[in-house]
């Protein structure tokens, strides 16, 4: 999308050449061996943190690495925006792999919670 706003201008490129420190010209041929996603893996309830399962991330065949953002005791919310999830993954491998480990980290992942009131839509 950014490279669209800047006529003649290559995003990927621009983001080699910084984390380089120089400018470095990718080949005409160059292609990815695998694809990289980071997956968002949401609370689905709001109260206080109790504990969590399936947050054993490295158990995915992509899994590449991965942060928690909230531990026992911390007040949850049920995930509806960036700051509201619990936790980050990032996964490195085959398109087909990498889909079924980040539907298997969001599906997983279950946060138990002294529960509060549900959220008004």
């Amino acid at each position: 999308m950014a490279g669209a706003t800047v006529p003649g201008w290559k995003p990927f490129d621009a983001m080699v050449d910084a984390h380089c420190g120089v400018p470095v010209r990718v080949p005409a041929r160059f292609s990815p061996a695998k694809i990289a996603k980071q997956v968002y893996v949401p609370s689905t309830k709001s109260g206080k943190l109790i504990g969590v399962e399936g947050d054993d991330f490295d158990r995915l065949k992509t899994y590449d690495s991965s942060i928690m953002l909230v531990k026992a005791g911390d007040h949850v919310k049920r995930a509806r925006d960036l700051m509201s999830f619990c936790a980050y993954v990032w996964l490195i491998g085959s398109k087909e792999d990498v889909e079924a480990d980040a539907k298997k980290a969001r599906d997983e992942f279950v946060v138990n919670v002294e529960e509060e009131e549900p959220d008004s839509p």
